[in-house]
Formats: C-alpha cells, structure tokens, sequence
C-alpha cells in the first residue's frame, strides 16, 4: 500500500505542477489557451437585445426559429473571434447578445446585424403579365399588392448600373392596418415623395416552389468561393440540398429565358439582408443543385460572404436598430475582477486557518489539499474554457467552502477513532470509508442544485451570471470530492508509519496519548 500510495503522490504533485504551468503567468498561452476568459461584467464590451422579425417568414415555426437563429449568431460571431459571446432567448421572439471585449457598439451592431439573410426573388407581375415598378404603387393610391396571395412585403432596390449604389437597398413595401405603407431597412415609414428618384425600379417578391415554399438560404447546403474562368471575376460556387435542389429547378423552368435578351420577366435575384447581390437570367431548367453567385465583389468579399452563407441563415431577419442597446464599461470590470480575487484569496485563507488551527496536522494537510482544488479548479476553467463573469467568480469562492466540507466530516470521524483507541492508519481508513456516504449524498445535492440552476438560467430567466454560478459550482463540487477523497487521503497515509503517527495531539484537539 506504501508504494501505491507513494505513486498517487508522485501523480498529484505532477498534476498539481501542470496546473502552475497552465495558471502562471495568468495572460500566459497554453494549450492554445491565453489567460483566463472574462465575461461582459468585468471585461467590458456591448450588449444588444433584437426582435425577431417573423413577417417575411411565416411558415417557420416559431420557436424552432428563434433557436436556429441563435445558434446561426452564435456560429457567425465565433468566426470573427469573439471570445465567449452570450447568445440567449428573452421571452417569446427577442434575442439578448453580449459580446466581451467590444469597444464599438456600432461595429459590434454591424457583425450582429449582418447576418446573411438569403433570399431569391422574382419580379412582381400585374394580372395582365406586365412588371410592376415603384411608380405603380406610388402613383396608384393602391390599398392592396398586385399579387395579394403573396402577402411578403415588396423588396426594392436601386437598379441603376452605372451606379456605385446598385443592389443597395431603397424601400420595403409592407401591408398595414391602414393600407400600404414604405418603410427605410430599420422599419420607419417612408415619405413617397422621397422615393420619386426610384420610381422606375422593380417590386420584388419571393420566389417559390410549385409547393410555396420559398427559396431563401436557409436551403442551401455549401457554398465555396471560387474564380470564373472566363471573366476572371471572384463569383460563389453554391450547392444546395435535397429539398433546395427541386425548388430552384422548379424556379428555373417558370423563369427559364430561350433568348440573349436581358429581361427581368427571367430573372432570379439574389438578395442578402435586402441589399441586390446579383440580377441573374435562368438560361437553363435544370440546375442539379449547384448554383452561382456573381457579383462586383473582391476575392476577399466572395471569401467572407462565402463563409457567412456557409455558416447559416437566419430564418429570419433581426428588426434594426435593436430595442437595447449598451456598451460596458470595463474599469467598472477591472475593480470588480481585482475585488474578486481578493475575496478569493481572504476567503481561501481564513478557511486554511480555521482548518489548522482546528484540526492541527490534517487541517493544515487539508490545506495543502484546498492550495491544489484552487488550482485545478481555475485550470479546467482556463482550458476548457469558462467564461467567468461575476457570477461564475462568486460560485468558485462558494465551492471552497464545498470543498473543505468533505475534510471536516473526515476529520470528525477520525476523532472518533483516535478517541477509541484506533492507530493513525486505521483511523485515517475508517474516517474515510464512514465519511464517503455523507460526503456523496452532500454534493450529490450541490448537483442537482447546480443542474436545476443553469437550466433556470438558460430557459427561465436567461441570466448569464446565474449560468456561470451553476457552472463553476458544479467543476468545485467535483473537484472537491476528487481532492478530499484522494488527496487528503494521500497525504494522510503518507504519514502512516512516521515518527509524526505517534504523537496524536498533532491529529486531535482533544487530547490523547503524546
């Protein structure tokens, strides 16, 4: 047993030295870690609460939305390096986004906003089959679309291509209480008589399947930047999915054009976040799934848009500007982080020298113990790695407490056995094994408690601290039970059969043999 013991030994001290290297210096870079993660509270940086806007899609179910959605923001943030960004659902169709270390709000806006809304339009049409303009709808007095089986709202966009601001966005179309009503991409309601210079240009409306399904990005399966070779220009290879494969080639044979001759009566257009990317004619009526998106972009845009289809599309656009809107400030952080520790450190010392001054040599073993709980704990933390908010902080200082309370129940029934006449090495055995049932029960109940709190952080109240506390105080609480049970119980049977076994008033206040 001596040996095997002494072997445990050698192992914690090798874990406990790896766990210095990871920690020490804090802003270190291990294991391809750099210092510890710092939430919104104490680093600073911005955080953005939007409405969902479900008018463009009401086929999708709604909560099965907000959560793609989410997971869609959370995906497209991580590819700007955005460290550990908060990404919840408040209430029924708002979205809470918090991005540590933003010092812009606008720019932070900008990556949140941007979030590739893909969709592909056609051009609205009269019942007589001729295009419907601007013009129309400005000049008509009219209370209803064109087309009123298509209640989407009517995208329109500067068609001029001579124009450094082809694409871009120049009114939405939407049916109110009231009537029709032009909106700026924000949602406002536009003065007409603004939008004269415009008058000419096209109403666009989703494209469909034969089943009304629309074609928007949410179908779409890869898509890859890429060169085309006869105009050298930077274009992007995409690849659709099964169902996206067999709406686009229904598309394509409604809007399929036998001539060279341009004409929006043929035409798919490609719209991200409102904004025209590209006017393509169907030349063809089957597609097998692939498609191109070209446009007057650079090599480095086709890259980024390539990558921001690739990661997902909402099934929804976000209404802009958001409904909060607040940059952190992180000196507020700073004096937060450097009370935290404090309290860490105080709260760390006092225990270790209640524990020595109470339970002399285990007490004083034991703190040795908690030196390496603390250790292992901020190193899982570090490498995992664990956002630590102030809530996350407040649960590691909690779990210190956890963590001693295994070593008291195993002292008490140590006690117990010196107090009946038992040598160090059965006592130390017996205070474990009695104690092991009260020590599992204990934290078993941390557990549950843990596990009950983070899913009424994530679902109920959407709090961000209450999930950091739930989560740093379930890692303590298990690494707790790992330092009390071997730990503790190394270093105790490591003085089994030392000169220090025999002199018990080092193991119990209460007296005994000397």
């Amino acid at each position: 047993m001596l040996k095997s013991n002494n072997i445990i030994l050698l192992i914690i001290a090798a874990i406990f030295t790896f766990t210095l290297w990871v920690l020490f210096p804090v802003d270190s870079n291990r294991l391809g870690r750099e210092g510890l993660r710092l939430g919104l509270d104490l680093v600073g940086g911005v955080h953005l609460v939007y409405q969902a806007d479900f008018s463009q899609n009401t086929t999708t179910e709604q909560q099965a939305a907000i959560d793609r959605t989410i997971l869609t923001i959370e995906n497209r943030i991580d590819r700007f390096g955005v460290t550990e960004p908060v990404i919840q659902q408040l209430g029924a169709d708002r979205i809470m986004i918090q991005l540590p270390g933003f010092t812009d709000i606008n720019a932070a806006k900008r990556q949140v906003e941007e979030t590739g809304y893909l969709e592909f339009r056609e051009v609205e049409r009269k019942p007589d089959g001729s295009l419907v303009t601007l013009n129309d709808y400005l000049t008509a007095n009219m209370t209803d679309f064109y087309q009123p089986q298509e209640t989407i709202s009517r995208v329109f966009v500067n068609m001029d291509f001579q124009s450094e601001d082809y694409g871009k966005f120049v009114t939405t179309l939407i049916k109110g209480e009231d009537g029709l009503i032009f909106t700026d991409i924000e949602g406002n309601v536009i003065d007409e008589e603004t939008l004269t210079l415009y008058s000419g240009v096209a109403s666009w409306v989703p494209s469909r399947g034969d089943d009304g399904t629309p074609l928007t990005g949410a179908l779409l399966d890869d898509a890859q930047p890429a060169i085309n070779r006869n105009t050298n220009q930077p274009e992007i290879d995409i690849q659709w999915n099964s169902e996206g494969t067999v709406i686009f080639d229904q598309i394509a044979v409604r809007l399929y054009n036998p001539t060279e001759i341009y004409s929006l009566e043929h035409v798919l257009g490609i719209f991200l976040d409102s904004n025209l990317l590209s006017a393509p004619q169907i030349k063809e009526q089957n597609f097998d799934g692939r498609g191109v998106i070209s446009g007057s972009f650079t090599l480095d845009e086709a890259t980024q848009l390539a990558n921001l289809l690739k990661s997902g599309s909402l099934p929804m656009p976000l209404v802009k500007p958001p409904e909060y809107e607040e940059k952190v400030s992180a000196t507020l952080g700073a004096e937060f982080i450097d009370m935290s520790w404090k309290a860490g450190l105080v709260g760390l010392a006092l225990v270790m020298l209640f524990m020595i001054a109470y339970y002399r040599l285990p007490g004083f073993l034991a703190s040795l113990a908690l030196i390496f709980y603390a250790t292992l704990t901020l190193t899982v933390c570090k490498l995992w790695p664990i956002t630590l908010s102030l809530g996350s902080i407040g649960g590691i200082i909690v779990s210190i407490g956890i963590a001693v309370d295994a070593n008291v129940l195993i002292f008490e029934r140590m006690k117990e056995e010196f107090r009946a006449g038992r040598t160090l090495g059965a006592a130390v055995e017996a205070g474990f094994h009695r104690a092991w049932s009260a020590i599992w029960d204990s934290n078993m109940t941390t557990f549950i408690a843990c596990i009950i709190l983070y899913w009424l952080g994530s679902t109920a109240v959407h709090n961000a601290a209450v999930i950091g506390f739930a989560v740093t105080l379930f890692i303590g609480a298990l690494v707790s039970i790992f330092t009390a049970v071997l730990v503790t119980r190394t270093l105790l049977r490591a003085l089994v059969g030392t000169g220090l076994s025999n002199k018990t008033w080092l193991f119990t206040v209460s007296g005994g043999k000397k």
